[in-house]
């Protein structure tokens, strides 16, 4: 049985010209719906599947692409949502409010002290 080979532990995650990122700006300005922004992180992940696969890595990671921030992605899928944020209707929108802030959730107040 074979043991050793190559594996890579994450891969880019936006693109090569940055596509997922521009995906993201024009959601945020409220030019594209979530199917759009979806659409181009699943397409910029099977990029990356795609080219890791035709330069023979063995094992390829998943489970590492995500819309904006990793640590915030798995705070959000454990539960780990501030109090300030727990109103939101958990998704995408949530978790761009806990990122980039959102009004009527100030990280600091006095009824937060």
């Amino acid at each position: 049985m074979k043991l050793h080979g190559t594996s890579t532990l994450g891969f880019p995650r936006m693109g090569p010209n940055r596509e997922l990122k521009k995906a993201l700006e024009e959601y945020w300005k409220g030019n594209s719906a979530p199917e759009v922004l979806l659409k181009a992180l699943h397409e910029v992940e099977k990029m990356a599947w795609d080219l890791q696969s035709q330069a023979k890595v063995h094992r390829i990671s998943v489970g590492d692409s995500y819309l904006y921030d990793g640590i915030l992605a798995w705070a959000d899928y454990l539960g780990l949502v501030p109090a300030r944020h727990q109103h939101h209707q958990p998704g995408m929108d949530r978790l761009f409010a806990m990122a980039r802030g959102v009004d009527g959730a100030p990280a600091l107040s006095k009824s937060n002290q």
